[in-house]
């Protein structure tokens, strides 16, 4: 009999996020449950520069309208909601991974930030919010 090795495969211990949206979806496809039930989740990144926080958010098919943010302390919650045209002329899908329906993401910020000093923009659908980081001192941006 041979000798096996005890570590035969390795890999990262964490998982990227997309990997777990695709966990996530083959646990509930067998169910009947669909992405547009279940709402979805817009891809964000939230990186830091010296004096702001800067968050940007893929929202393809949404307006401004159909956004809402909310800051609490170091906490940032985006919500909304995207619908999608779906318009079919006698043929048949192979397959829909577009999807629409309401979203929220709640986003911890390593700091808090200065609520008044925020800035939005919004454009070829891309959220880009800065928030400027507070002075731990005088408690005034940075």
């Amino acid at each position: 009999m041979e000798k096996r090795p005890k570590d035969i495969i390795s890999f990262p211990m964490h998982l990227s996020g997309e990997l777990e949206r695709l966990f996530d979806e083959m646990i509930h496809r067998p169910w009947g449950f669909s992405r547009e039930i279940r709402g979805w989740d817009p891809s964000i990144d939230l990186y830091e520069t010296d004096d702001a926080f800067i968050l940007e958010a893929d929202l393809p098919g949404v307006t401004a309208e159909d956004v809402k943010l909310e800051l609490e302390d170091d906490h940032l919650t985006l919500t909304g909601s995207r619908s999608l045209e779906k318009k079919q002329s006698g043929g048949r899908f192979h397959s829909i991974e577009r999807v629409s329906g309401e979203f929220v993401r709640h986003i911890h910020l390593p700091e808090s930030v200065q609520k008044d000093a925020m800035e939005i923009d919004f454009s070829n659908g891309v959220l880009r919010i800065t928030l400027p980081k507070l002075n731990r001192h005088t408690g005034e941006s940075i």
